[in-house]
């Protein structure tokens, strides 16, 4: 097959088929659009604000170490855990006005309900963050059924944000500077009383100077000392920093992890063995002068860096391995910073031991020196360091200062939330567009499913391919037309009332008049040897229109000049009188029950026996005259039962009263009589019959006929009983001329049936 021919028989079967089930595609699509339509009108509308902060690394200040990176990809999953807490939430009802307040919910009527907690906790369910890929930046929204309430309380959070952000710097650097103020305070106490000593001793004394060499022991000294007091500053500022940390993880009722010291992991041990070893060699190296750039100093340094980010590493999954914290809590950077600290502190340690181990080494040669000499030199390296630690925490004072006065907080608003213009929920034109997908979807789904499981037959291909028979009609669905002129309605319709119509006289324009034309020409050319004389129309079941199909069949052959006979044979439930405004009787089953064969029979047999006795040929002639007279008597009363229609040339045998026992009339031979009869005088007879698989009456009168059409409902029964049908008839010897398809949907009748049917409607109004 080409691909011409396979788009040709291929796409205008689907086509088809979608027509036939449109139905069901169009139920579906308003099952679903219908509740979309609904949900679109009546669903609450859903308001959205965004805002967008930026994390940055805060300024260097005496609080922070090289070594400190807070602003990670964990720092900012801790701050969105932050964002999304119940505290902050609870910071943010507390500035909200009582506008944005009722906008927001209004709280069930209850004596002991916390309104503050209910409005945190409708605040807190309706923000989310998140982190925007590759950067610092966390964008959060908040939606509210109000748009108002929406936008405030997204500028209301980030305020919340940057307070407690700056808050929590201001309360570290404010415990920081107090410290190095009492310092400082003790630091000059004792520079005051080293400048005095110094002075007296040198007024006592009459000395003014140190020699050189003892100058320059004096200054390594000072050095050393110096470092040493740096380091042991640093030391206590660590502590209190760590201090500090702790009573704000302590003030929220949180669990702190145990401190490195605490630490049993062998891994954990061993690591803060090497780190201590390694400080006190790379100190070591410091105190002999050996230069920073020096390649040994160098690979020193990247060893100790080496080890304290695989020592933060061990101690962070022992943290989490032991749900000391959860790593994405609020308090999570909090726990990281105290890890931190606590290695500093250890390096701080570190450093002061080894300091103080090298000033013991340089004191003992200060203690050799000459007793006056030794004196000067140990008052002058008393002031010389008072004054060092002095000035170096006086500078720090004034960072501190600095510090605690900018107030800049590492929180950024870069986009300000504004009044939403429209809900971003519902979206109706998603929700629609998807219900449109989904209703036809499940539409043309079903369509395809219920056509599979739907045997029966509604086209004359399904007919031929399926049944194996040959469709001669295929008549459309009949449309009848209410007003009528009195010419088209003619002679026949004013003389009878009839409760049925015959659409082929009544409305000879429709399409299915011109189908019925089309019938009677198939069947007038069907055999080019004879001439179908007697033709029986049948059908599987009830309500399948062969009667009316016979009926006009019957009309219409009258119409085209043929004298015909219509014999209504359903003895059961006969139709055809009705059609004609006749009556029912006289009829076949009168004529049948009165000039039965076994009667002419039981007369045979009678003329038989008294021919006996007398003369050969009296006898002949005796019986012949009895069969002349019964054959003139059967020809009289079937010429009384014959009635006209009113119709030209088409003349009706209706059924008659009926029967008792109808299939035992019709399989008598009387029948067969009748048939020849009727067939000398008419030159076309149609038999109307009940339905094969009711009962057996059309099954015993079809090997009598000269043809037998199968009347087909389309879409009304299973091709199953239809195929039964068939094989009843033909195992009784049945000529079937084939079938006749009625009630054809026009969309399955021919393709541009439209055209058709607007072309004769057109011509019957031009008639009118």
């Amino acid at each position: 097959m080409t691909e011409e021919n396979r788009e040709e028989s291929g796409t205008p079967v689907l086509l088809r088929l979608l027509l036939r089930r449109m139905w069901i595609v169009l139920v579906a699509l308003i099952a679903v659009i219908v509740p979309i339509l609904l949900y679109n009108s009546f669903a609450e509308p859903v308001y959205e604000a965004h805002t967008t902060l930026i994390y940055e690394s805060p300024p260097q200040n005496i609080t922070d170490s090289a070594t400190r990176e807070f602003v990670g990809k964990e720092m900012l999953l801790n701050s969105i855990q932050e964002i999304t807490s119940r505290a902050v939430a609870l910071e943010v009802v507390d500035r909200l006005s009582d506008r944005a307040l009722a906008k927001i919910a209004t709280p069930p009527v209850a004596e002991q309900l916390d309104k503050q907690a209910f409005y945190a906790a409708q605040v807190r369910k309706n923000i989310q963050a998140n982190p925007v890929a590759e950067s610092q930046v966390i964008q959060i929204s908040v939606s509210f059924h109000d748009a108002f309430a929406a936008m405030t309380v997204a500028n209301t959070l980030t305020e919340v944000l940057q307070e407690r952000n700056l808050r929590l710097r201001q309360e570290e650097v404010s415990g920081v500077r107090g410290f190095i103020e009492e310092q400082r305070r003790i630091y000059k106490e004792q520079l005051e009383k080293s400048e005095t000593a110094l002075r007296r001793y040198k007024e006592a004394n009459r000395v003014t100077s140190l020699d050189q060499e003892v100058e320059k022991l004096l200054l390594r000294v000072s050095q050393i000392d110096g470092s040493y007091q740096i380091a042991k500053a640093d030391r206590a500022k660590t502590e209190q920093r760590l201090k500090v940390v702790r009573e704000m993880l302590e003030q929220k009722r949180l669990q702190l992890g145990p401190s490195m010291s605490d630490f049993s992991e062998p891994m954990i041990k061993q690591l803060k063995n090497n780190w201590t070893q390694l400080q006190n060699d790379y100190i070591r190296q410091q105190l002999l002068g050996v230069p920073e750039d020096n390649p040994k100093m160098v690979q020193m340094r990247a060893e100790l860096n080496s080890i304290r980010n695989r020592l933060a590493e061990q101690t962070r999954k022992l943290a989490e391995r032991e749900n000391v914290i959860d790593p994405l809590s609020e308090i999570a950077g909090l726990y990281e910073e105290t890890v931190n600290l606590e290695l500093e502190l250890e390096t701080l340690r570190t450093q002061e031991r080894s300091l103080a181990s090298a000033l013991d080494d340089y004191s003992h040669e200060l203690n050799r020196l000459p007793g006056k000499e030794y004196e000067l030199a140990r008052l002058t390296r008393e002031r010389d360091l008072s004054n060092n630690i002095y000035n170096l925490l006086a500078e720090r004072r004034e960072e501190a200062r600095i510090t605690e006065a900018q107030r800049l907080p590492t929180i950024r608003v870069i986009d300000v939330a504004e009044l939403p213009t429209s809900p971003v929920w519902p979206r109706k034109r998603l929700n629609l567009a998807l219900g449109l997908i989904l209703g036809l979807t499940i539409g043309i789904g079903l369509a395809f499913f219920v056509d599979s499981i739907d045997t029966s037959l509604k086209t004359a291909e399904e007919v031929e391919q399926k049944i194996g028979l040959n469709v001669i009609g295929a008549i459309p669905r009949i449309h009848y037309h209410r007003s009528l002129s009195t010419r088209q309605v003619g002679e026949y319709q004013q003389s009878h009332s009839h409760s049925r119509r015959l659409i082929a006289h009544d409305q000879p324009s429709l399409p299915a008049t011109e189908a019925y034309r089309t019938l009677r020409t198939n069947l007038q050319f069907y055999s080019a040897e004879k001439r179908l004389k007697t033709l029986m129309l049948t059908s599987s079941g009830p309500r399948e229109g062969k009667s009316t199909t016979v009926a006009n069949l019957a009309a219409i052959t009258a119409q085209m000049g043929v004298k015909t006979l219509l014999i209504d044979a359903d003895l059961r439930k006969p139709t055809q009188h009705r059609f004609f405004g006749l009556s029912v009787t006289p009829g076949l089953a009168n004529l049948l029950s009165a000039f039965n064969r076994s009667s002419w029979d039981e007369n045979r047999a009678q003329n038989n026996s008294n021919g006996a006795n007398d003369d050969g040929a009296v006898a002949v002639v005796q019986r012949s005259h009895r069969l002349i007279d019964q054959a003139a008597s059967f020809d009289l009363a079937l010429s009384e039962a014959i009635r006209e229609t009113g119709l030209p040339r088409l003349s009706i045998l209706t059924a008659g009263d009926l029967p008792a026992n109808p299939a035992e009339l019709l399989a008598g031979d009387s029948m067969r009589d009748l048939l020849e009869f009727v067939s000398a005088r008419y030159d076309f007879v149609l038999v109307d019959s009940p339905p094969v698989i009711a009962v057996a009456d059309a099954a015993i009168m079809a090997p009598a006929m000269e043809g037998v059409a199968l009347v087909i409902q389309s879409g009304l029964n299973d091709k199953e009983i239809v195929i039964k049908t068939k094989n009843l008839l033909e195992r009784v010897n049945t000529r079937l001329v084939g079938a006749i398809l009625n009630n054809v949907h026009e969309k399955n009748l021919y393709g541009d049936y439209n055209y058709y049917y607007t072309y004769y409607t057109d011509k019957r109004k031009e008639s009118t």
